[in-house]
């Protein structure tokens, strides 16, 4: 009887512990610094960007793909990326999290919003890439906006832009605690600008 209550006591202070840590972990979690680091596995339509660093790489036939995808009145124009982030830990303890909610704005407009399953550890004193997956309608989002509008938001997340675009991505992170799931109270946003010269 004895040796089961040690048992018991000792399940209780390992639970508590890991909750605690849990807990410390969320909370570093919010306090992690969060910052752009690059864009990746960018199509436009299906097309390849990812490595286009001028239009005149593009091969005729796909750029004109491209302009009519563009130009043409209906239809999709779906643009699909990864998002990197760097995720900085300044605390002495290691931070987490188990996923998160995000909200993407360009130039004022939302683009799009959604939740992430990915859980990530990092150490105290350390520092990870955070990529994102993102992907939406462009032409459905910025409908209104004029061709050249279209192109340079486009183009300026290939870096071939004219004119810059400010973006703000807004993430809240999602932790699992004891079995519950909690959010962070507030979105943190990361604010840069693509094609900055």
């Amino acid at each position: 009887m004895k040796k089961i209550i040690t048992l018991i006591g000792f399940v209780a202070i390992f639970t508590a512990c890991e909750v605690a840590q849990q807990l410390a972990g969320a909370y570093n979690m919010t306090q992690c610094k969060y910052e752009y680091n690059s864009i990746s596995e960018l199509t436009i339509g299906g097309i390849n960007l990812q490595n286009v660093n001028s239009l005149s790489a593009l091969n005729p036939v796909t750029l004109t793909k491209l302009l009519t995808a563009f130009s043409s009145p209906s239809g999709t124009l779906p643009l699909n990326f990864n998002l990197n982030l760097n995720v900085t830990n300044p605390n002495s303890q290691m931070a987490l999290l188990n996923g998160m909610s995000y909200i993407l704005e360009i130039d004022g407009l939302e683009m799009t919003q959604g939740v992430m399953q990915h859980k990530i550890e990092i150490a105290g004193g350390g520092k990870t890439i955070l990529p994102v997956t993102l992907g939406f309608d462009i032409k459905k989002l910025a409908s209104g906006q004029s061709l050249e509008s279209l192109k340079n938001l486009v183009f300026n997340f290939a870096g071939l832009g004219g004119n810059p675009s400010n973006v703000t991505f807004r993430i809240k992170p999602n932790f699992t605690i004891s079995g519950n799931s909690f959010s962070a109270p507030a979105y943190i946003p990361i604010s840069f600008t693509l094609n900055k010269k």
